[in-house]
């Protein structure tokens, strides 16, 4: 079995080693991105001192499998929350491992005492919550201070391609689809905001197939799946929930500037985000001496 922690140390070989790196192979791009991300905070941000993490990963991946790769960073104990139905499945609690709990849960009212967690953590969940904003509140309400939350998305609702309409949705709910591209060809940059259904349906009926478009149409104007929040709301949310919030916004390349719409330009040229965010501890404290506690893992 591989070490919990970072050290590189293992206490086993074998079939245990080959099945961990078939459970990391399993993971789709993005998780492994994301995994990485979640590594590279804990170490600029003195996590690493805290051997006995406990994290929480709202809106998890529903399988186990990047619940059960987190666990690794850490001794404590790893938490994940969805909303579906049947979550969590008694394989994904399996696949997870013994040091993982699985809840179904609403982000945006937490089922946990204030300051329980480490660390909180998020993927590509934030511009589906209906109030984007409470679910950031509730994941500060949770944290520990001088613990650090970390969300990363894209794309958000106000961006180019922030309907969401991705190739590879496109390929499972419509198989014999060959044309559609998510890269502005097909749904025009900023359609979604700027045209009417009736208007985006008469330019998707010359591209796709009718079942296609139904999808499209239905997934952008009535499936309810995104929270169509501005940018700069979701920003000021940030720095209204934490003390301390440090937030870094990519932008996306080849874009068509012309289709942008004209009333808040700095929502529309934000593609996706990632936030470092945390509390600084409670009580009278010198700015020497908390960054002395940060350096000890305190």
């Amino acid at each position: 079995m591989v070490n919990c922690c970072d050290s590189g140390e293992t206490t086993d070989t074998g079939d245990s080693l080959n099945s961990e790196y078939k459970s990391a192979a399993m993971l789709e791009e993005y998780q492994t991105r994301f995994l990485k991300n979640v590594r590279k905070v804990i170490g600029q941000n003195y996590l690493r001192r805290r051997p006995n993490l406990r994290i929480l990963d709202m809106g998890c991946e529903p399988n186990g499998l990047q619940l059960h790769e987190m666990s690794k960073m850490t001794r404590g104990e790893v938490v994940g929350i969805n909303i579906p139905e049947d979550f969590p499945t008694p394989d994904a609690v399996t696949t997870a491992g013994p040091r993982v709990q699985m809840f179904r849960m609403d982000g945006m009212k937490l089922d946990f005492a204030d300051h329980s967690f480490d660390m909180v953590v998020s993927a590509n969940v934030i511009e589906h919550v209906p109030d984007p904003t409470r679910f950031i509140s509730e994941a500060a309400r949770v944290l520990k201070p001088n613990g650090v939350c970390y969300i990363e998305t894209a794309p958000i609702w106000t961006s180019a391609r922030g309907h969401h309409i991705m190739e590879g949705m496109v390929a499972n709910d419509c198989p014999d689809e060959e044309n559609f591209r998510d890269d502005g060809t097909v749904i025009p940059d900023w359609a979604h905001i700027n045209l009417s259904r009736e208007q985006l349906a008469e330019i998707l009926r010359q591209k796709l197939r009718p079942e296609t478009c139904e999808y499209i149409l239905w997934f952008i104007y009535e499936s309810g799946d995104l929270n169509k929040t501005p940018w700069s709301r979701i920003r000021d949310a940030f720095h209204s929930s934490f003390q301390h919030a440090q937030v870094m916004t990519a932008p996306l390349a080849n874009i068509d500037t012309a289709l942008m719409p004209t009333d808040q330009q700095e929502d529309y040229l934000v593609y996706g985000f990632h936030s470092v965010c945390r509390h600084r501890a409670a009580g009278p404290i010198s700015r020497r001496l908390y960054w002395r506690l940060r350096e000890w893992g305190l």
